[in-house]
Formats: C-alpha cells, structure tokens, sequence
C-alpha cells in the first residue's frame, strides 16, 4: 500500500506524496479506464477468489480465443504524427488507451490469457513511461535541509519532505503506484474476483453452533471447536472454528491480499468491516504514520492520524507475519505493511510483478524507518520508547539495497522463468537506462514478433519526442524494420494507407528513405494506388522521384537476373519466363509520370528497359515499352532538348524496333500469305471438271498477282525501315554528346549504358544487313539483286565505318549471301555488280 492513500477506522490521514510540488502526474481517473466490464449480475460473482496469476494461467487453460491488437498500426499512427515534443505526456496517455481500448474488446475473462497479455504488459509499458517522464519534468527541492526549517514536526511532515528530496526514494514509490494500478486495472477488467458476503458477523456459522449448544438440532457437535468467539480463541484454545468460516476467513484473506496489491487499502479495510472483523480492519492500519491535524481554535482537542506506537504495532506485526499457523495471505498482508519480505515471497508465486512489488514496498518501509530512526528527536510527540526501538530493530532487520540489486533479487525469485521483453523494457526504463533497450533492440529485431517491433518503433519515436536516444543508428534500424514489415503486410500490390508508411519512411536518413520507400513502389502494382503513393510521400518530405527511379532500377535487375545476369545473343530466341514481372517493369515507369520533371529521367531508364528486353530478344515487350512511353508522357519529343542524349537512343532504339516488326509482318505474308497452286487434273478429267480447273486456276493467279503486290509494298516499307538504322543520321545508337543530359545517374551506370550501346551496335547492324539482304534475294529480280551487291558499299563507306561492328563470322555471312546475288546477276546476263555487259 503506498503512503498517498491510507484510510482510517476512526482517523483521518493526510498523505505525504499528496503534495504537488512532489507529484504532478495525471490524477488514475483521467490515466486508467477503470469502468466496471460486468454487471452486479456478472456469472463470475460466483467464482472463488484466487491470486492475479492464477487469473491469467487458468484462463489461458480454459479459453483460447483470436488475438487482439493487430490493428494498433493505424491508431498508433493517428496518434504519433500528431504528436509535439511539449505533449509528450498526452501522446503517451492516448498511446496506453489504445492499448486498453483494444483490450477491452475481448470478454473480460479472456482479457489476461496467454495470447492477449501482451497488450495489456505494452500499456503498463506506456503508462511506466508516462509517470518516470512526468516525473523527471517536475520541480523537487535539492536537499532535504532546504524543506526543512522547524525543529520539531511529525513524521508524516518528516516523511513528505523526505520523498520530495530523495529522487531513489521517490522513484521506488512511483513504481509501486504504477504496480499498483496496473493490477488494479487488470482485475477490474477481468471481474474475477470472487465477492465476499457482508454480514457485519464475526464468524457467523461458528456462532451458530456455539447458540444452540447440546440441543437437539446439534446432535454432530465439533467438541474440537472453540468455545469462545474472540479474535484470539482459536490460538490461545488450541480449538478451530468452523469449516464455513475457515473457508470464508480463507477468501477474506485473499481478496484483502489483491486489495492491498491493487493499492486499494480503503477498500481490503472496508471489507474487513463488512465481514465482522473489525479488528483485522484495524490491524491493517497500524503502519500510518503519526501526524497532527490543523485546528481552527486553538483550545479546541488535538485530532491525530497515524498510529502513535507504529514501532510497536510493527513489531507485533513481526510476529504474526512469522506465524506458520495463521493464514498465508494474511501473513504476507501484514508483512509487506510491516516492512517483513519473507512472507510475501510464497504469495507472488514466481510472478515478476508481484515480486517487484513486494520488494520496493518493503525496501520504501525500511528506508522510511531508517529515516525516522535517524530523526527520532525531531519527530514530534513520539512515542516509541528506547527498547522497544531496539528490540524491533534487532528483530527486523532489511538491508537497503539499490534498485538494480532489487532487479536481480527478484530475478533469483522467478523459478526459472525469463523476462518477457516487455518486461525488460520495463526494467530498463525504471534503471533510466536507454542505452541498454538499444543495445538489446538489435536481438529484438532478429526474433521479436511484428507486434513488439512495433511497439519498439514507436518508443524510438517518443524517446526522441523527450530528447533521448543515444544511440540514434539503431533507433533508425528500428525503424527500419517496421517500415519493411509495413510494406510487408501489404497484398494484391494495393495499400490502403500510404501516409502511414510514408510517415514511419520519413523518421529515417535520406537515403534509407530512398530505398524503402523504392521498395513499397516496388509492392504496389494497381495504378489507382499509384498516385496517392506519390502524393504521401511528397507530403512526408521524401524524395519520392528518387524512389522512383530506385524501384525502375530493380524491376529491371529482377529481369536481368529472370534471363541470366550476362545479356547476349547468344541464342536466336529466348522465351518469355514471367509475363508478369515483365509486365511489372514497363508499368514501373509510370511512377515517374506521376512526378514532375522527371521527363528526362524516364527516357533514360525506359531506354534501359528497351534494351534489356532487346537483349532477352523481346521485341513485343520492347515495343509495348515504348508505347508505354508514348501514352504516360504524351508530346515528350517536343518536350525534351533536341540535343539530348536521351532522346536521340529512344529514337534509335525505336526505329530499330518498328524495323524488325516491319521485317516480322513482311516476313508472314511472304511464307504464309502466298496462295497455293491448283492441285493437277487427272488425265481423264471430264469437260466440266476441266472448265472448273481452269477458272480456279484463274482466281489463283489473280490472288498471286494481289499477293506479289503486297509483298513488293510490304518489302518496300520493310526495306525503308531497316534502311532507317544503318542511315540513321549520326549513326545508330552512336551519341554525338560525351554524356548523358541528367545528372541523377552514377559515372558507373553511364559507362554501363556506354557499354550496352556498343555492344547493341556490334550485334543489331549486322543484323539489320542480313534482313535487308533476305528481303532483296526474295525473288528473282534484278534490281533486288543489284541493290544486295550495292549494300556492300554502304558497310565499307568510311563515312559510317559499319564494317566496324561485324565480327570475322558476320562478315564471311554477309559477303557469302552478297555472292549469291552477284551470281545470279550473272546468270541473268549481267556483270557481278549488276550493270550489262558491253557487246
């Protein structure tokens, strides 16, 4: 029980840490949401009374429901963006209510079962860090000798300015208030409790037996029970009572134990009243410290609070907290009232908060002892003679200790059982020692679940809101991982929220929010959600084009490594692995239309992308690209300087393209498009078949003539496309400039576009040659023929320097296909190079 609320029988009490120079936090009704869960009507009014923890471990038993809090992202978020360095108090209040809020949404008895306490240990965890911050931002005097200025005042007087001057001190009674709201709120959020009956009878059944006596309605009497009805009876008679009330005195004991626990002393003393045990009431109170109440008249009689022989009541308390015949509950009651630990110890049952608790009461009682002792003369009207001091001191002796050895006091104690990390964040903030949650923050990333990362994100965030996180890089990679695991979580390449990720992105450095957010473009594959992934970003401060271009970049390194990281054309024809990831890559550009002057920037990576799916041999995917292009980014020729590097590959790599699609279309209709002959007569065909034959014939001819005239203008557009790249002004895929007209891509990636120019001209010229020369020896014309053998000039023209680009094995095919041209020149009559020859 803390010293700021003690209640009285006959006395009244002013509390020492009521003070608010000493205490300005929050009052509990405005920090805890203790709201009744059940009714008076409740079913478990009728189940019996049993310890916080076994609470928790049967309920885990017994019910086994759905987890709660998953869905504190949104929240949390509503709550941290708003959030001020000068409300730090109100963003931890708002962040603990959501955590109630959500808990609260489950049946009570299934609230503290195995699966949900961990959203009731992050609110504590809030509600910790509310209460040491509120505490760590108010005025206390220096020293105890500044508060101080009269000779004699009462302890209570003493002890205030005590708990004002002594940080340890009050830091030991603020945890043990925060222990004891936090159970408190937990067993009125459970309501299971059993009631115990007020009768205002002091052992009712056994008075009963005792008023009929012999009679004839007592014909089984207990002659082992007492035969009187006094407090003492059943110790100095050696005689029990009856087995309705051992049972009932059992529960009694309980729940004034988990009264005590839950701070709420007035209510464990008012059920002692309410059960006929006034005296049990009564003894409870023996603690309070001695204290005179103002008075109006001074002739008027003096009021006291406190117990003015509090020494001799403790050492009478020693006494039945040593007694192994008396209730176990009791006993450990007294004892932590008293300052005794070892009767506690078997009650907290290994539990980590009950056994906290046990220890910072007993240890605040032994300071506060030591502290009277010490002012013995100053304490005014004190009435604990000389040896009954020095036989409690004899018989009651706690050795003060520091909080850490109270840590590992308490760890001895735990049979076993580890902290859960919670609790180790609990531990660490009551230290005051950030620096070791972040140290231990880097093991929490590999193996905590995605609810404690959380949870570990946003206590980065308001430690930083108070000016505190030494180590700022794990902060970040802390963060880190929750962005990830946001972005994670996201499915069907849609989002719901991206200002909440963009937000978290923004809490990291500069280029960590480059690549995360590059990686969430990366997620989202629906267009709709496109723009207002954009939007958020921009508003949260990112720089969503670099992201953008990020994201580009690794959609086409996912295709480079889908077709082996060495692009070639090694093979004649590759075939398409992953419609979608291909897909994927040509609408990734469209992340850059949706950002302002990136105009530039999407030439240079859809020329990347073209070229990549060009050395995968994809033409339909590169022509598809460069429509893409087309319809995001209409009018970009007009748009973009007629120098640019950029531009002037587009327009090469796309005339390169329609060129092979032109060879493509002449292609199927020369081989598949030609109409077939008319299958011969028989010898002995009739007159009428005969007249068939000849007008199918007839039709077939005048489908060839058709078909010879759309090949001759097919193979002429064809022609004129393929001519496009060899004569492309300047030379394909040559830049006329030293380099690239944007300034966002490295020295490496241009000297690895430099690279892939190259090496697109030693393969696609040689190409183009050999289509232009299928196209020429497609028939049996001349002038096609002529033109094959001319085309050797155009490759040996030093003003193009094209035989450059042909390997040795290019150049004997090319030169093999122009010789079959010259010979058919000469077998038409003509010389090798297709000019007639002089009679």
């Amino acid at each position: 029980m803390s010293y700021d609320r003690t209640p009285q029988l006959h006395s009244t009490q002013f509390t020492p840490l009521k003070n608010k120079r000493s205490r300005r936090l929050l009052p509990r009704e405005d920090t805890l949401n203790l709201s009744p869960i059940l009714n008076e009507t409740s079913i478990f009014k009728n189940i019996n009374d049993t310890s916080l923890r076994q609470i928790i471990d049967e309920s885990s038993m017994i019910v086994n429901t759905g987890n709660v809090g998953d869905s504190l992202s949104e929240p949390f978020f509503e709550i941290i963006q708003s959030s001020r360095p000068s409300d730090v108090l109100g963003t931890l209040q708002r962040l603990s209510q959501v955590c109630c809020d959500s808990l609260e949404l489950v049946e009570p008895w299934n609230r503290y079962n195995a699966q949900n306490y961990w959203l009731a240990e992050e609110a504590n965890t809030w509600k910790l860090l509310h209460c040491l911050y509120a505490d760590s931002i108010s005025e206390h005097p220096e020293s105890f000798e500044s508060i101080i200025t009269e000779t004699n005042l009462s302890q209570q007087t003493l002890v205030e300015a005590l708990f004002e001057s002594d940080s340890e001190l009050r830091l030991m009674q603020l945890l043990v208030d925060w222990l004891e709201a936090s159970a408190a709120y937990q067993e009125e959020a459970t309501k299971t409790s059993a009631p115990v009956i007020g009768n205002n009878i002091h052992w009712g059944n056994t008075l009963h037996e005792l008023l009929i006596g012999t009679s004839l309605f007592n014909k089984q009497k207990n002659k082992a029970m007492i035969t009187c009805i006094d407090p003492d009876a059943p110790r100095r008679q050696k005689r029990s009572i009856h087995t309705d009330d051992q049972k009932d005195d059992n529960d009694l004991c309980k729940r004034i134990f988990t009264e005590v626990r839950c701070g709420k002393f007035k209510e464990a003393v008012s059920l002692c009243i309410s059960a006929g045990q006034a005296w049990r009431g009564a003894a409870l109170q023996g603690w309070q410290l001695l204290h005179y109440l103002p008075r109006e008249d001074c002739n008027s009689p003096v009021e006291i609070s406190g117990n003015p022989s509090r020494d001799l009541w403790k050492w009478c308390a020693l006494g039945i907290a040593n007694n192994v015949t008396e209730n176990m509950h009791y006993r450990a009651t007294i004892g932590i009232l008293c300052g005794y630990l070892s009767s506690a110890i078997p009650v907290c049952q290994g539990n980590w908060e009950d056994l906290l608790w046990a220890h910072l009461r007993v240890q605040i009682e032994a300071k506060v002892d030591t502290f009277l002792h010490e002012h013995h003369a100053t304490a005014e009207a004190n009435t604990t003679s000389s040896d009954i001091l020095e036989l409690l001191q004899t018989e009651l002796q706690v050795e003060e200790i520091s909080l850490q050895q109270i840590f590992s006091a308490v760890k001895a104690l735990m049979d076993g059982k580890r902290e859960s990390n919670y609790q180790t964040c609990q531990r660490h903030l009551m230290l005051g020692n950030i620096r070791a949650i972040m140290q231990d923050s880097l093991n929490w990333l590999e193996s905590a679940e995605e609810k404690f990362i959380r949870f570990l994100a946003h206590l980065i965030l308001v430690l930083r809101l108070m000016g505190k996180d030494p180590h700022h890089d794990i902060g970040d990679k802390v963060l880190e991982k929750y962005v990830t695991q946001l972005i994670d979580t996201l499915v069907d390449g849609s989002i719901e929220c991206p200002e909440l990720i963009a937000y978290y992105t923004s809490t990291v450095p500069g280029p960590r929010q480059v690549e995360l957010y590059a990686n969430l473009m990366e997620h989202i594959h629906k267009s709709d959600f496109r723009e207002g992934v954009v939007k958020a970003g921009l508003t949260a401060g990112i720089d969503v084009a670099a992201s953008a271009r990020v994201a580009i970049k690794k959609a086409i390194a996912a295709i480079q490594q889908g077709y082996g990281t060495e692009l070639s054309f090694t093979q004649p024809t590759v075939v398409e692995k992953d419609k979608t990831l291909i897909q994927n890559v040509i609408h990734s550009l469209e992340w850059l239309s949706l950002v302002d002057n990136q105009l530039t920037e999407a030439l240079w990576l859809s020329n990347a992308i073209i070229r990549t799916f060009i050395f995968i041999s994809n033409t339909d995917a590169s022509l598809a690209c460069v429509a893409s292009v087309g319809q995001m980014f209409p009018s970009f020729v007009s748009k973009v300087a007629p120098d640019s590097s950029e531009l002037r590959e587009h327009l090469c790599l796309k005339a390169y393209l329609e060129a092979i699609e032109g060879f493509a279309t002449w292609y199927r209709h020369f081989v598949s498009g030609q109409p077939k002959d008319v299958d011969p007569l028989p010898s002995d065909a009739s007159f009428s078949d005969k007249v068939h034959h000849e007008q199918r014939c007839a039709v077939v001819e005048q489908q060839k003539v058709r078909w010879r005239n759309a090949v001759l203008h097919q193979s002429r557009h064809a022609k004129n496309l393929l001519y496009n790249v060899l004569l492309f002004p300047g030379g394909w895929l040559h830049d006329e400039n030293d380099s690239t007209s944007s300034q966002y891509f490295t020295e490496e990636e241009k000297q690895e576009r430099a690279k892939q120019l190259e090496t697109l001209r030693r393969l696609c010229i040689p190409e183009i040659v050999i289509l232009i020369l299928k196209i020429l020896q497609s028939n049996d014309d001349i002038d096609s023929h002529k033109e094959a053998v001319k085309l050797s000039h155009l490759i040996a023209a030093e003003n193009r320097c094209l035989y450059k680009v042909f390997t040795k094995s290019k150049l004997v095919e090319v030169l093999d296909m122009i010789k079959e041209s010259s010979l058919v020149l000469l077998e038409k009559g003509r010389d090798m190079f297709g000019y007639e020859l002089d009679e």
